[in-house]
């Protein structure tokens, strides 16, 4: 099957804490395939947004994201809008305006595997790898399939497992 770019809601894994975020594919033929929610045709502004966003333009796609949720949308679309802001601004490393996104996004909608990951980007870009693990349980519950939920899993284990490991005097001023 073809595989088409789409913009997509919540794409960004873990590795973006690592400084590696891909951004989602989703099937032509299966619309919701892949690590993302297709976005609707509803909001052009989001839309446009978060291809910016998956194209690497952070700071437009932030401004078109920004501008398309001035508009009235229905809150699942909206939620996806700030969770794609929570996305750019995680790959910004703007992680307090991130988690600010990110929770905005689970409060319109909890029901989307992709706010939670995003989410654990941020917490794990913070150092914060409980909370990291949390969401990405959460995200589990949601979609126990999800590959993109389990490779977050997995980064953070490792980076749990290697700030456990480091010497505390090593943080002793």
């Amino acid at each position: 099957m073809a595989h088409l770019h789409r913009p997509c809601l919540g794409c960004v894994t873990l590795a973006v804490a690592l400084g590696s975020w891909q951004p989602c594919v989703a099937d032509a033929a299966v619309p919701e395939a892949a690590s993302g929610t297709v976005l609707g045709g509803g909001n052009s502004l989001l839309a446009e947004g978060s291809i910016a966003l998956q194209e690497g333009r952070i700071a437009e796609g932030i401004r078109l994201t920004q501008e398309g949720l001035k508009e009235p949308t229905d809150p699942r679309e909206a939620a996806g809008g700030h969770s794609n802001l929570c996305a750019g601004y995680a790959l910004l490393r703007d992680w307090t305006k991130a988690l600010e996104q990110c929770n905005i996004a689970i409060e319109l909608d909890h029901t989307k595997w992709q706010s939670f990951n995003n989410r654990a980007a941020v917490h794990a870009g913070l150092g914060q790898y409980d909370l990291a693990l949390a969401d990405v349980r959460s995200g589990l519950e949601l979609d126990p399939q999800s590959s993109t939920l389990h490779k977050s899993l997995a980064v953070v284990e490792h980076n749990q497992r290697v700030i456990n490991k480091r010497d505390p005097s090593i943080f002793r001023s």
